[in-house]
């Protein structure tokens, strides 16, 4: 019993040093730069992939040259079975040990989602289709069943137009349109914590829905960000009034819903009748026409203190406020003779 005992016990320190030997002798060719080619190459992991097919898959793609050394870093690291699933870029010389720690630790490669300030959820709509993610259709579906995701902020709320926020973001392969909707919201939730930092409670609005309505119409009016609180305040200034908002990109929108717009504005259109045209009727519209970015939530939020009740674009997207009528009937004569006189 006692012989069979050592016999093991010096097979297995065999065993530990001749696997110790083997790692030595193969360290250097775990670190050995190989390059795939001059092109960067994607190679998606399949979910539940074994560890052999994964290896066969780098080989087969050329990101790596021996499937035997590969095996044999794994086993030696510990990681064989850790290699997750996913979308990885090699875009120059890796050596085996970096391609596989780079798939063990599931460094993904992240695809580019951009989303303008100002788009409204249909256009955020056509751009996941058109950057490549999936349908315009199924975004839309993502978006109509996700409301309830910002109840805690707005209870009001039956859309999501407003609280998509807009940036660049990234997003695995695969990532699915409720997955973008869902990190787009919370985005919207981070940006509105910032706010609460930046302005005191008592300046608060005391309507978030209207402020975030009146932040979509900014958005929509402003190429300015020192603008945009004026702006803010002119709408503001026409509410207290009763005046009606008047406002062209509200009606846009409207015609925009029903596949109306040709792409101007006529005197009929401002006859249209929809509760988001503000020539025809009073007050805000009923939820927010776009999307807006941070600049547009600071001045719906802080508008400024004017007297202002009219404005007029002039030149390179900038405007003219006006406090009355006639100085605002001047700005517009103005404007329109610069632009005959171009």
């Amino acid at each position: 019993m006692m012989k069979i005992a050592r016999v093991l016990l010096t097979f297995f320190f065999l065993l530990v040093g001749l696997g110790v030997a083997g790692y030595f002798y193969l360290q250097p060719e775990f670190h050995v730069p190989h390059s795939a080619g001059p092109d960067p190459v994607l190679v998606e992991i399949p979910k539940g992939a074994g560890t052999r097919d994964v290896v066969r898959l780098l080989k087969n793609r050329n990101i790596i040259q021996n499937e035997y050394l590969a095996l044999g870093y794994l086993a030696f690291t510990g990681n064989r079975g850790k290699l997750q699933a996913g979308e990885y870029l090699f875009d120059g010389p890796m050596s085996v040990s970096e391609v596989l720690e780079r798939i063990a630790s599931g460094r993904v490669y992240l695809h580019k989602f951009t989303v303008p300030e100002g788009a409204t959820i249909r256009q955020m709509a056509m751009k996941w289709e058109e950057q490549g993610f999936g349908s315009a259709q199924d975004f839309l579906n993502a978006t109509k069943g996700s409301v309830g995701m910002v109840h805690d902020l707005d209870a009001e709320a039956d859309s999501l137009e407003g609280y998509l926020f807009p940036e660049t973001y990234l997003f695995p392969v695969r990532t699915t349109p409720q997955q973008a909707v869902e990190a787009m919201v919370a985005r919207f939730h981070d940006v509105i914590g910032k706010l609460h930092q930046l302005i005191p409670p008592d300046q608060w609005p005391a309507n978030l829905h209207q402020t975030v309505i009146l932040a979509s119409i900014v958005e929509s009016e402003a190429a300015e960000d020192e603008e945009r609180a004026v702006i803010a305040s002119v709408y503001q200034n026409r509410l207290r009034k009763s005046m009606r908002l008047q406002c062209d990109t509200t009606v846009i929108y409207a015609l925009e819903r029903e596949n109306r717009y040709r792409g101007k504005l006529t005197l009929g259109d401002l006859k249209f009748d929809s509760r988001y045209n503000t020539y025809v009727y009073q007050g805000l519209p009923p939820s927010a026409i776009t999307n807006p970015g941070y600049e547009s939530l600071v001045a719906a939020f802080r508008p400024a203190s004017t007297n202002y009740i009219f404005f007029v674009r002039t030149a390179g997207g900038r405007h003219t406020f006006s406090e009355t009528l006639a100085a605002h009937n001047s700005a517009v004569k103005k404007y329109r003779a610069m632009s005959q006189a171009k």
